[in-house]
């Protein structure tokens, strides 16, 4: 008995260590793709730093993918919770997502439309990946342990974030336009290129142990199999909307979720440009930040999602969405690069802890038999938000040539947001 027990405890410790391992693996594209390598080389090489509508062009191609998303998200989330295959629907999106992300190092200056074009196919398989993802949360914790699982996983992105960048590093360091130039360096431009692949590597290689451990729960249903899943997806979502009346707290937090993520989405497309071009920040030492960013970021999680099972999920997030307002106000007035370093600290902080907190606080909200169902509803609520965002953030940023008033005005994102989280009432435990 006590054998069996520990076979248990074993097989446990395994998902929760491949759970936390596809965190780590695809940290590499947010860190390096979404954030650090691929949007500057878009915005400075793709586009030319001299287009005055460089950051409208970035801001495009993110909610692009977003459209996608939102398209399809909702179907994805209903074919797998009826198939029970979301492990399978995990492993298309992520081969998605390597194959796009190292076709990215094809992306050669001025080829806007190709990158536009490969960025929203890596995208998309990126973020649907997350709705087959999130919804093995519930499956790998208890609803005792739910955040700080959830916060483990977020950390260990983070190392893997880290991690990725310490491999590219040789690579992105050197400037892609060299001081006192206004010309591509060539040699640069090559790197860069190359580093991209380093990442769908990083992505392949690390997401192993996922799909060695994580376990399908949820046994597949036995009929209908006579159906395609576009009819049972279809079938399914209408049949979410017809009941979401016995859900209205899910139904409140994807409201909330909506703008709030929006305003993160931003933060994180636009933290590298931001910091080169407001505050003139180099390769080296934008390099540097965001390795102490993602270091620092890893205990603050941590702490987060303790936190979150000990105040409750609602509580946490009110405190994180808070704490963005007061970030965003000061970071639309910093001066100095010092106060910089300060503000992307909290901001690393702020966006595990948000993301942890919010992720586990949907798995408790949700119907069990509809996890992947309500996770592509909040994917698509997220993505919605992604779009107005970004789109606000460009389109302020080009028409007046201030990224300072384009950061002010997401903070009524946050405001809104969190004017409908608190409108939600915590679940009850079980």
């Amino acid at each position: 008995m006590a054998s069996e027990t520990n076979a248990a405890e074993i097989s446990r410790r395994k998902e929760i260590f491949g759970y936390c391992m596809f965190d780590f693996a695809n940290s590499s594209y947010t860190t390096l793709i979404s954030t650090v390598a691929f949007s500057r080389y878009f915005v400075l090489a793709v586009v030319g730093s001299a287009n005055p509508n460089r950051d409208l062009y970035w801001s495009l191609a993110a909610a692009t993918g977003h459209l996608v998303l939102i398209m399809i998200s909702p179907f994805l989330g209903a074919i797998a919770d009826h198939s029970g295959r979301k492990k399978r629907f995990l492993l298309w999106t992520t081969v998605q997502t390597v194959v796009a992300c190292a076709l990215l190092s094809t992306v050669a200056p001025g080829a806007i439309g190709w990158g536009v074009t490969l960025f929203v196919i890596a995208s998309v398989g990126f973020e649907a990946g997350y709705i087959f993802y999130n919804s093995f949360l519930p499956e790998v914790s208890t609803p005792e342990t739910m955040g700080r699982i959830s916060a483990w996983s977020w950390g260990t992105g983070f190392i893997g974030g880290l991690l990725a960048m310490l491999a590219c590093g040789p690579l992105i360091r050197k400037p892609l336009i060299p001081d006192g130039q206004v010309a591509l360096d060539p040699a640069a431009v090559t790197d860069w290129r190359l580093s991209f692949v380093v990442v769908a590597a990083f992505f392949a290689v690390f997401s192993i142990p996922t799909f060695a451990y994580l376990k399908e729960h949820a046994p597949a249903p036995g009929t209908e199999r006579r159906e395609s899943y576009f009819t049972i997806g279809r079938r399914r979502v209408a049949q979410t909307v017809q009941h979401l009346k016995q859900h209205r707290e899910v139904g409140k937090y994807v409201l909330a979720y909506l703008f709030f993520y929006g305003g993160i989405e931003t933060v994180i497309k636009f933290s590298a440009i931001y910091a080169k071009v407001t505050f003139q920040i180099d390769d080296a030492e934008l390099f540097l930040l965001f390795l102490c960013a993602n270091i620092v970021a890893v205990p603050g999680t941590l702490i987060a999602g303790y936190v979150a099972d000990w105040i409750g999920g609602r509580r946490a997030l009110v405190i994180t969405l808070v704490g963005w307002i007061l970030l965003l106000i000061w970071g639309s007035q910093a001066g100095s690069v010092k106060a910089f370093w300060v503000l992307a600290m909290g901001i690393a902080i702020g966006m595990g802890a948000t993301q942890a907190i919010g992720r586990a606080f949907m798995a408790r909200l949700c119907p069990a038999n509809r996890r992947s169902e309500f996770f592509g509803y909040y994917l698509m609520a997220g993505r919605i938000g992604s779009i107005l965002a970004l789109l606000l953030f460009g389109v302020i940023a080009s028409g007046t040539g201030s990224q300072r008033l384009a950061v002010l005005w997401l903070v009524p994102l946050f405001v809104i947001g969190l004017g409908f989280l608190l409108r939600v009432r915590e679940p009850k435990a079980p």
